[in-house]
């Protein structure tokens, strides 16, 4: 993951997804998808390059409801503490998933997919994706949950999962 922190921090994400997979099946049971937003930044404090026109996903291979809104209007400066409270607002909200979420059955395996600039440097390590590990069927739930931002990211979140 220190690949992912260079990338984030070099500012060329722009969405990061963990699909859950049955290892049976290969279908996607879950998708977790974080949209990340590059904040404009003063010139002054402009890290390498903002995201391109284009993006492509690469992955890394490893064994709608409506829930909150962003609080605060971009561009605003928070603190430390702001910043802070909004992450375990989130991390509240995902850990509450597990009441609605199905039950996993069987084996299951995660790929984590990361959408970057068309410039980006990728490691050996990572490959192209060749699918977007979207969850599919008539029987699909989505929700939202509430979104956090930095003077530097926005990150929109959300979790698409089959029900059984």
């Amino acid at each position: 993951m220190s690949q992912l922190h260079r990338w984030i921090y070099g500012g060329v994400v722009s969405k990061l997804v963990v699909a859950v997979t049955s290892t049976g099946t290969g279908e996607t049971v879950e998708r977790w998808q974080f949209d990340v937003e590059i904040l404009p930044q003063d010139k002054s404090d402009s890290d390498e390059g903002g995201l391109g026109s284009g993006s492509k996903a690469v992955e890394a291979n490893e064994e709608s409801q409506t829930v909150g809104d962003d609080q605060h209007p971009l561009g605003q400066s928070k603190s430390y503490i702001d910043i802070q409270k909004e992450i375990q607002s989130i991390i509240r909200q995902i850990t509450a998933s597990v009441t609605f979420l199905p039950e996993l059955q069987g084996a299951h395996s995660f790929n984590v997919l990361v959408y970057t600039d068309q410039n980006a440097k990728v490691p050996y390590e990572w490959k192209d994706a060749e699918d977007a590990k979207n969850v599919q069927g008539s029987n699909v739930e989505q929700v939202q949950f509430r979104s956090f931002s930095t003077d530097k990211h926005k990150v929109d979140a959300v979790v698409s999962y089959k029900l059984p």
